[in-house]
């Protein structure tokens, strides 16, 4: 089986837009900077498009020093890649408690004004390390505040035949991927149990299954629910939606988008397990 990359993403504020690259650092938690911040309310409580659809419209992009952070009607906010951590706070993802930093008050007021909401804008320090699912991740095996999992891969082929089903396409970004690959079946992923990439293993832990977020158009925020309606009609099972597969790595390195030799993805059904 001949499988390439089409594509490499990353989302470095959770939930807010993501990032198409050519190239991507594969580091302990994942892609560097993917969902490396994260937005909490004043309890600490994470924020996602689930209740905040509207996070769906600001925009991330990467400069050499900062991640600069766009939307309508608010000025460009610079988001420094080497901050200061030494305000701290607990926050909440999911099951777990985290000691983030607090990027700057000037950041979480940007998010305020935005969300209409008293939040801030953290990120997780080299320091603090979150755990992968236990369920599934060996030890040592780390996540940055995605959901649960450092990676997600998922097929051209599977967006090609989802959007063979809907009357309107839509954007393999809503369904938030890592990386994206080409040259297989719709849904040839649910059947393997590891990839590599660049000479990185990275095992294909479990189905992932789709909350609210893949209804939400990622550049208006607006909701299609016949998305998860049309997928739940032939991708449903023990009560839930599932689309790609979640992966876990243990080691670090580059990869590149094309199908050349260092791009090219080898199917290897080999486990860690």
């Amino acid at each position: 089986m001949s499988v390439s990359i089409h594509s490499l993403h990353i989302y470095p504020i959770k939930s807010c837009q993501g990032i198409n690259l050519e190239q991507a650092e594969l580091v302990a938690t994942g892609f560097r900077y993917d969902r490396h911040w994260m937005l909490v309310d004043s309890s600490g409580q994470f924020l996602t498009q689930r209740e905040y659809p509207q996070l769906a419209r600001i925009s991330t992009r990467l400069s050499d020093q900062a991640l600069i952070v766009e939307s309508e009607h608010q000025q460009q906010l610079e988001v420094p890649l080497q901050a200061d951590d030494s305000v701290r706070r607990e926050v909440q993802v999911w099951r777990d408690q985290c000691n983030a930093a607090v990027v700057s008050q000037a950041a979480s007021r940007w998010f305020s004004d935005y969300l209409d909401l008293d939040c801030a804008l953290v990120y997780l320090p080299e320091s603090e390390q979150r755990r992968a699912d236990p369920e599934y991740a060996r030890s040592g095996q780390i996540v940055g505040f995605a959901d649960g999992y450092p990676l997600l891969v998922l097929s051209r082929a599977s967006i090609d035949l989802l959007n063979s089903k809907l009357e309107q396409k839509v954007d393999i970004n809503r369904f938030r991927a890592n990386i994206v690959v080409d040259g297989c079946e719709a849904h040839a992923e649910d059947d393997w149990s590891g990839i590599s990439v660049n000479g990185i293993d990275i095992d294909l832990a479990k189905p992932c299954s789709r909350c609210a977020i893949p209804s939400f158009d990622q550049s208006s925020a607006e909701r299609h629910p016949t998305i998860l309606k049309t997928l739940a009609g032939y991708r449903r099972r023990e009560g839930k939606v599932f689309f790609g597969q979640n992966g876990l790595h243990s080691t670090n390195g580059k990869s590149h988008v094309g199908a050349n030799n260092r791009s090219s993805i080898c199917i290897d059904y080999f486990r860690f397990f």
